[in-house]
């Protein structure tokens, strides 16, 4: 594995352009978005997307979101696109949202875990969108983690997570949104939220008049994040919900019971330090997290953290 980081190295557009190669010999490249980090491969080369599922231990049939450095590349890989659509891509790209349209005949499938459809969206990072132009390929790219883990924001997470399992590592810590793209099925008269994210059910009522929430338990999965468990750290994590009251006295009696519990991670700030903050990785077993209001990005929050929990509330 090699590691650039844009800190130390004296040329960062000659890291990119080796980073490039590895994506076109059909390698694997970890880069920043403004998500998160993304584990890419070139997404026309199904060998190389297959390198992906291998190194993240990804179900066969959980399909990737294929990234873009131009808006018009789009139709190149999509058809039967509305207006409604464009409009949404005009306006967010680049930026933190992924659409699953009917693939082109001549697009492979691989991506796509063997479905008809294809998710696509225009990273707003300008390390990603180099690393996409330089390599003259579209570059599949699902958050550089293993599958279920959460989703690095950090080049030292890519590292912890998969190690020694990819070509190269951009390191470039500019990532500000901090969770995944929202993605919507797009090949309605409106759009239907198959994964909550930045871009929020509230904007894109505004935007289009109409817009619905899918549902997450599903068979066959039309973006990543719909069938199975994701986001979970090592240690247990566990939703604190109800009044603000009860909370608190729910965390206190835990905390007598559970040593080597971290304080709520997702809180609203009423909710006293009970102790001094414990990572993972100094022995902790229980997060605690406080229950958010699922309104606005509240909503893509509580999704993160219902995936991480599977449904363990205290």
């Amino acid at each position: 594995m090699k590691f650039y980081d844009k800190d130390k190295v004296e040329n960062w557009d000659h890291a990119i352009e080796e980073a490039a190669q590895v994506i076109r010999e059909g390698g694997l490249v970890a880069f920043p978005t403004e998500t998160v980090y993304g584990l890419g491969a070139d997404a026309q080369n199904a060998q190389a997307v297959q390198k992906i599922y291998a190194a993240k231990g990804r179900p066969a049939d959980n399909p990737l979101i294929v990234h873009i450095a131009d808006k018009e590349d789009l139709t190149h890989i999509a058809k039967d696109i509305a207006d409604w659509v464009f409009f949404l891509t005009e306006k967010y790209w680049p930026g933190p949202l992924s659409v699953v349209l009917n693939r082109q005949d001549n697009f492979g499938s691989a991506v796509s875990a063997g479905l008809s459809t294809v998710a696509v969206r225009m990273p707003d990072n300008q390390t990603a969108l180099a690393l996409i132009k330089k390599s003259g390929k579209y570059i599949a790219a699902p958050s550089a983690n293993l599958s279920g883990r959460p989703s690095p924001t950090k080049a030292k997470h890519v590292v912890a997570d998969m190690g020694q399992r990819i070509d190269v590592i951009l390191a470039q810590d500019n990532v500000r949104v901090g969770i995944e793209s929202t993605v919507i099925d797009a090949r309605g008269s409106y759009p239907i939220i198959l994964r909550t994210g930045g871009i929020t059910q509230e904007m894109l009522i505004n935007d289009v008049g109409k817009a619905t929430l899918a549902a997450q338990t599903v068979e066959v999965p039309l973006a990543p994040g719909m069938k199975y468990g994701h986001y979970q750290p090592r240690a247990k994590v566990m939703i604190v919900a109800g009044a603000f009251d009860k909370k608190i006295e729910k965390i206190k009696r835990f905390l007598k019971k559970e040593p080597m519990t971290g304080q709520p991670t997702m809180a609203t700030g009423q909710i006293p330090s009970f102790r001094k903050p414990m990572s993972c990785e100094k022995g902790c077993k229980v997060i605690l997290c406080e229950e958010v209001e699922k309104k606005e990005i509240g909503t893509a929050l509580a999704n993160r953290m219902e995936k991480a929990a599977v449904k363990c509330y205290l």
